[in-house]
């Protein structure tokens, strides 16, 4: 039996090809085959976050010259980052045979499958997908079609103009899970029941596939490594002063080749079982990312994750379910806080509760499929 599962996959990110990955795994292990929707919005695309450089700031929006020079520039990365993700999909993912740019083309063309599913990531967020988009609420599929999600995520909450659309499109859903608690309330408020709260897929599955798939490059080196998605200062001003004090080498993981004038040495995009490696290895990982915390929880890392202002949720509700919550931060941790011994044997006992509990919700849902 078939799963079409639709996610985010394409916008050249580790989290998401990972969780993508991880999502593949879990529904094979279950018995199905699994095919990811090449589903591909243009936000996703180079020309697409080439159009969109114009809104990151108030000054490139003012000034045709600057905003040149500053596509010029990012042009180099974005190129970059679809050859790295594109080798990562075409190796590990299995796509569907036909590429989709829009719903209409989904339901024109529509993939063919026993059941359809909603992944993870933050597919339901409206803030980071430019409103909401009707083909993550499988729009496309039949109202008759066995519709659930696995481990979606809303990532802040409705907006009121966007509830009553998104209410009706979640009707013809079976099953519901979401990865943060803050979304359950958000679909409760919505009349939406029985939402139930998973783990997301990558710490779903334990550190050996992780560790099977990780890079061992960069094994020898004793270091510390940042993942500094939203360009914090504070966490470069704290890993730089960490490194030094510790005598230990600095290294950067970035997709952007100019992010080489940040403190210590840029890693610059590497692939995604590099990605994997450089955390692995590491002395410390400092980050502001969702998996980076996943990865560094799931090799046992020392670490210490920023919260970035307009994404903090999805870090704080996992650290709070893991009992680790003071290994977040506000911005102002010295290093007492990331030195600080984590228990990983009650981390890991809490990963394998929570872990019984998703194979039920994935039970349940995957012998309804046989069922139908």
């Amino acid at each position: 039996m078939k799963i079409e599962n639709i996610t985010i996959h394409r916008n050249c990110n580790y989290g998401s090809v990972l969780q993508t990955y991880a999502t593949q795994k879990t529904f094979e292990d279950l018995g199905f085959e699994c095919e990811t929707v090449d589903f591909i919005r243009q936000l996703d695309t180079k020309r697409g976050a080439l159009k969109r450089l114009k809104n990151k700031s108030r000054k490139l929006s003012k000034n045709p010259v600057l905003l040149f020079g500053a596509k010029a520039v990012m042009l180099i990365s974005y190129i970059k980052k679809e050859k790295t993700f594109n080798q990562f999909l075409n190796k590990y993912i299995h796509l569907s045979s036909e590429s989709y740019y829009s719903n209409e083309q989904l339901k024109k063309k529509l993939p063919k499958a026993d059941a359809y599913c909603t992944g993870s990531d933050q597919i339901w967020n409206s803030f980071w997908n430019e409103g909401v988009e009707p083909a993550y609420y499988l729009d496309f599929v039949p109202d008759d079609a066995f519709c659930f999600s696995y481990a979606s995520s809303i990532g802040q909450r409705i907006e009121t103009a966007e509830k009553r659309t998104i209410s009706k499109m979640l009707q013809k859903y079976r099953y519901i899970s979401v990865r943060e608690s803050q979304s359950i309330a958000s679909l409760n408020e919505l009349g939406v029941k029985d939402v139930v709260q998973v783990l997301d897929p990558t710490l779903y599955r334990t550190n050996d596939l992780w560790t099977q798939l990780a890079s061992d490059k960069f094994k020898k080196r004793k270091y510390v490594v940042t993942y500094n998605l939203h360009h914090d200062k504070k966490l470069d001003a704290f890993a730089s002063g960490l490194a030094k004090e510790k005598g230990l080498e600095l290294l950067n993981i970035s997709y952007n080749w100019h992010d080489v004038i940040r403190p210590g040495k840029l890693v610059w995009c590497p692939s995604v079982e590099e990605y994997l490696g450089l955390i692995k290895d590491a002395e410390y990982v400092i980050a502001d990312s969702f998996h980076a915390t996943a990865f560094s929880i799931q090799f046992h890392k020392k670490f210490i994750s920023f919260y970035p202002e307009k994404a903090s949720m999805r870090i704080r509700d996992i650290l709070k379910k893991l009992d680790i919550s003071q290994r977040g931060t506000e911005g102002n941790p010295n290093v007492r806080d990331i030195e600080a011994d984590i228990d990983y044997n009650a981390v890991d006992n809490l990963l394998k509760k929570y872990r019984k509990q998703d194979e039920e919700y994935l039970l349940t849902v995957t012998n309804a499929i046989k069922m139908k």
